[in-house]
């Protein structure tokens, strides 16, 4: 069964979108791609962390 793809529009500052797309060139990816596996990554490490608060959380204190 084919995964379900999800559309998503995100704003960023233009220097992160030319140093994104600039490492993708590098990388011979797509941008699209790059961000995919960035995120995961991220995913990843917070899983292995332990951590399950979301980033920029706001937590009692």
């Amino acid at each position: 069964m084919p995964e379900t793809v999800v559309h998503f529009q995100i704003r960023m500052p233009p220097p992160l979108h030319e140093y994104l797309a600039s490492r993708a060139r590098e990388e011979k990816t797509s941008l699209n791609a790059l961000i995919v596996a960035i995120l995961r990554d991220a995913e990843g490490s917070r899983e292995a962390a332990g951590t399950t608060a979301s980033p920029g959380a706001i937590t009692a204190g």
